[in-house]
């Protein structure tokens, strides 16, 4: 298959963050179909699933923020185990859809760049320290990109708060560029998502690691896993590499 990754803009794209705008894009022209997204994913497999790795790291009593969340899916799953939910998306388009699909009690959602540390440090002076749930957000930055990432969501988690980040390996771009077609996943599947945003960045292993022990994390537990977000036109889970890595802030206990 071949993935791109366009640059040009239109109207949308006014006035629009290079990230808010890919990704208010993606969202717009995304169908409705369930499974049209290789990230659409039942919770079942991925937040619920995830938490006998993240659940001893997030305080109950803080409120989890679902870092990326897309249209909430993930967000309402948590929302059953945590009180207090708050989904945040770059993309205003995400941001609706995950309004009008999984709103529940206890589950808002909001804007927020990462690109921006003070929009994070704004929030943070209004909810306190937070648990991070952060599934494949982090991939596509660029080195300068990341540190601005990695330092808002230190201003999220502040001095208690627990994160669990989930993401694609750095041999994940040559895996969705060369292998996901010969796994039975349509190349125009991808191509959707790769015509609008970009592929993951390749990175020297523990990247991520460093960087948030830079700013403050400390790294309780890393290690490879399967990511399970894409299904073959046969119902088929294909699984991308991944890793996840559980981390807290140095002053929680």
């Amino acid at each position: 298959m071949t993935a791109k990754n366009t640059s040009t803009t239109d109207e949308r794209d006014v006035c629009m963050s290079r990230f808010e705008a890919m990704w208010d894009r993606f969202w717009t022209d995304l169908s409705d179909t369930p499974g049209t997204s290789p990230w659409d994913v039942d919770p079942t497999y991925v937040a619920q699933a995830h938490l006998h790795l993240f659940g001893s790291v997030l305080d109950p009593s803080l409120p989890v923020v679902d870092v990326g969340c897309g249209d909430g899916a993930q967000t309402a799953a948590i929302a059953q185990r945590f009180d207090r939910v708050l989904g945040v998306d770059v993309s205003p388009q995400a941001l609706e859809r995950a309004r009008e699909q999984h709103s529940g009690p206890g589950v808002q959602y909001e804007r927020l760049d990462l690109l921006h540390p003070e929009q994070a440090a704004a929030l943070h002076d209004r909810i306190g320290d937070a648990g991070l749930y952060v599934r494949t957000v982090l991939h596509a930055f660029t080195p300068d990109e990341l540190k601005l990432a990695v330092a808002s969501l230190a201003h999220l988690a502040g001095d208690t708060g627990g994160a669990f980040f989930y993401e694609l390996a750095p041999e994940s771009g040559d895996f969705i560029r060369g292998q996901l077609e010969n796994n039975g996943v349509p190349a125009e599947k991808f191509g959707f998502v790769f015509e609008r945003v970009p592929l993951p960045q390749s990175r020297p292993e523990g990247t991520l690691q460093r960087e948030l022990a830079a700013a403050g994390f400390d790294i309780v537990s890393t290690a490879p896993i399967d990511y399970q977000g894409t299904v073959s036109d046969g119902g088929r889970a294909v699984n991308v590499p991944a890793f996840f890595v559980v981390a807290r802030a140095k002053g929680a206990s």
